[in-house]
């Protein structure tokens, strides 16, 4: 049964209960929504433009992204 949390399925489903978390590229100026994908990989949408995705370890660099409260 413990298969089952493993599923891509669970984890997208699971991912989508959490908080929408926000974060500010900082070299461009452009805010993304960020909403977390299976394998720890976020799917970051703009108000305008062409999603893009992340890592968590990307999303840390406090060079490039700020997370937003």
């Amino acid at each position: 049964m413990n298969g089952m949390y493993d599923s891509t399925l669970f984890q997208r489903i699971d991912a989508q209960c959490q908080p929408l978390l926000r974060y500010l590229h900082k070299l461009t100026g452009v805010r993304y929504a960020a909403v977390s994908e299976a394998g720890g990989i976020y799917e970051l949408s703009p108000i305008h433009g062409e999603r893009k995705h992340a890592s968590q370890e990307q999303l840390a660099d406090a060079e490039v992204w700020q997370k937003l409260v």
